[in-house]
């Protein structure tokens, strides 16, 4: 029987009803996780903690709840939720995306047969309210050549589809703390330790983008800060030569600068299929 834990994050801005759905799509698959851990990041609302003792209420021996006193952002949650997973491989699941029913056993059977591979994702599909309603698809590379390769310039994996080996993204060093390329930091990290990686040609997760302000998130002089940071790490650690870290970050800081209109014209439109 495959063993694993799903990871999944709460604050205080989630909506009740998107955290339902999401349980829900958990519980309702076709290869059922072994343990839930769910990570309150801070205070949450009366609303949210009825969803939750609900769950906890229904599933005693599924869900493990995690109370952070203050939130401490996505990074340090995922860092902490991961270390009290319980299992070898930790699923990630975002409070407010629907999980296809048959998403863990597809990656199960994959990581069953292919016992190389440390960290399995896939597509995605955004909505808005329900899915299908943008017909709008993130598709990402599927070989580890391929996701290396893609890996210097933009985030490879699609995180909330991910089934990874717990040990292997712990030796990486985890989810870094800031509040900006938590789960692309870790792909790289996991990367540069040897760690083969694989992409599901198909999608497994819808991704809520409705009104998450995702595009608003990730523009501005303090983002792109960040960013070049994080570049300027692969050079050093000679993942990208000096040339291509002129390169990707002139493109990125040109996007970065775009009215949002525009940059969101971009994310929509020119990234996505």
């Amino acid at each position: 029987m495959f063993e694993f834990s799903v990871l999944m994050p709460v604050y205080i801005k989630e909506k009740p009803a998107f955290l339902d759905r999401a349980l829900k799509s958990i519980l309702e698959q076709t290869l059922i996780p072994t343990e839930i851990v769910i990570v309150e990041d801070g205070p949450l609302t009366d609303e949210l903690y009825t969803v939750i003792n609900k769950y906890k209420s229904d599933y005693p021996d599924k869900l493990n709840i995690i109370k952070l006193k203050e939130n401490k952002g996505m990074g340090y949650a995922m860092d902490t939720g991961l270390r009290y997973c319980k299992y070898a491989f930790v699923a990630r699941m975002d409070s407010d995306d629907i999980a296809k029913p048959d998403r863990f056993e597809k990656q199960a059977i994959f990581l069953q047969k292919h016992l190389d591979i440390d960290l399995v994702g896939s597509y995605i599909e955004e909505f808005a309210d329900v899915p299908g309603d943008l017909n709008r698809f993130r598709k990402v590379p599927v070989q580890q050549e391929e996701i290396r390769a893609f890996a210097k310039y933009r985030n490879p994996v699609n995180h909330m589809t991910v089934m990874m080996n717990k040990k292997k993204a712990l030796d990486a060093g985890s989810y870094w703390h800031k509040r900006v390329l938590e789960d692309y930091n870790l792909w790289y990290k996991m990367l540069l330790n040897g760690c083969r990686f694989h992409n599901l040609p198909e999608t497994l997760v819808y991704a809520r983008v409705g009104n998450n302000n995702m595009v608003g998130r990730r523009r501005g002089m303090g983002y792109i800060k960040e960013e070049l940071k994080f570049f300027r790490l692969m050079v050093k650690d000679k993942f990208i030569t000096s040339r291509e870290f002129y390169l990707y970050s002139a493109a990125r800081i040109i996007l970065k600068l775009l009215p949002v209109s525009m940059l969101n014209f971009v994310y929509t439109k020119v990234l996505r299929k």
